[in-house]
């Protein structure tokens, strides 16, 4: 048995003009979820995405759809109510499947990355620049924002930034085993023993994202040069939770993963992980996203993407989805991936996100694609899913 995607729709679901943007690409790093516990609005789709508007503080705006997709509309934006800065980079939207803390179920949750615009500007000093991973909560669906927490505070967004506090980047979000919220984020901050340069780290909150406790690294390789990062977390049905990442600063990028019993130990920081690989050693490679789907099979199916595979020479076509029928372990298959962009493009395919919908009938898969040479959009696709 595996899993049959059949494409039924794509679409653009935001396209910049760029008489209202700064100078760059316009939108990356795009997320999506499906509500489920949202009573009479379950179903509906809420994204989310970097926008550089010519505008500050920035915010992250948040789309709606109600049709499965068909159609998107602006629903809110998330401001940095906290620090002032601007909420800049790398959101991720998360539903609460149960209650935590104070917060029932159906509470939307929101992380990015808060950072002021004075530090891309030449001449600050870094020392009052700061990044700082924001946590924000809704009740009425995505509709408004308030300020919950910091996660994770880090220094000047600058990588190798080895003389300084590190910086933090890329949260996200997901319950461990112990009904606790959890967020796994790439920290640099261990950068500072010089044995080490970016880390993954997993952090948790027993009172709904109120507080925090300490931060504990999962995949910390000693080389003081690998950089693991832009981790996703999935829950398997086996109750294990699989987590995949890039490593950069290796030959090809490619994604690693690990797999968890409770959502916290991932075993020894200092080991890679297993690399994602066909039988004959095809890969995809940086930007992950993960999802798990019932159809494929009696373990369903891990349905991986990245920006690239080994297949990948510069063309329109960015590649293939990984699969894997067997909860991770043993050989991954390939199939078509439902957004194409232009990979010649440097930041078209940036961070794709995915969720599985409409009671896992469907896929939908969203992307940066190229509008011009220069500007993007964020376009997706939704393929209906079977076992064949």
């Amino acid at each position: 048995m595996s899993l049959k995607l059949t494409k039924d729709f794509s679409g653009v679901l935001f396209a910049p003009r760029k008489e209202e943007i700064k100078p760059g690409s316009g939108v990356l790093y795009p997320r999506i979820i499906e509500l489920h516990c949202a009573g009479e609005e379950n179903g509906t789709l809420l994204a989310a995405f970097e926008y550089y508007a010519d505008r500050e503080p920035a915010v992250i705006p948040v789309y709606r759809s109600v049709d499965g997709g068909k159609t998107w509309e602006h629903f809110s934006d998330v401001e940095d109510t906290k620090n002032g800065w601007g909420m800049r980079f790398q959101p991720v939207l998360f539903e609460l499947p149960q209650a935590c803390g104070d917060l029932p179920a159906g509470t939307i949750l929101f992380a990015a990355n808060s950072i002021p615009m004075q530090a891309f500007e030449p001449g600050n000093p870094p020392d009052f620049i700061g990044t700082e991973l924001l946590l924000y909560a809704s009740a009425d669906h995505g509709k408004t924002w308030q300020y919950r927490s910091a996660i994770a505070y880090g220094g000047v967004p600058v990588e190798y930034n080895w003389d300084c506090l590190g910086p933090v980047w890329e949260p996200f979000l997901y319950i461990n085993a112990y009904g606790d919220l959890t967020a796994v984020y790439s920290d640099e901050k261990p950068h500072t023993e010089r044995i080490l340069n970016q880390c993954l780290a997993v952090v948790s909150s027993a009172d709904g994202g109120r507080t925090w406790g300490e931060p504990k690294l999962v995949v910390a390789i000693p080389d003081g040069q690998k950089r693991p990062g832009m981790a996703i977390v999935t829950k398997l049905p086996n109750g294990k939770y699989f987590m995949c990442y890039e490593i950069v600063n290796t030959p090809d990028e490619s994604i690693h993963f690990k797999i968890s019993d409770d959502g916290l130990d991932f075993g020894d920081p200092a080991l890679y992980g297993t690399r994602a690989e066909t039988a004959d050693g095809r890969y995809v490679g940086s930007m992950p996203y993960c999802v798990w789907t019932r159809n494929g099979g009696p373990n369903g199916t891990i349905i991986l993407s990245g920006k690239r595979d080994s297949g990948w020479l510069g063309m329109r076509d960015p590649g293939k989805f990984l699969v894997n029928y067997n909860l991770g372990e043993g050989p991954w298959e390939q199939a078509d991936m439902l957004v194409s962009y232009d990979s010649r493009i440097h930041q078209a395919g940036w961070s794709m996100g995915m969720a599985v919908i409409e009671n896992d009938t469907k896929l939908i898969q969203l992307a940066p694609t190229q509008m011009d040479p220069s500007l993007l959009q964020i376009s997706y696709g939704i393929a209906a899913m079977e076992t064949v």
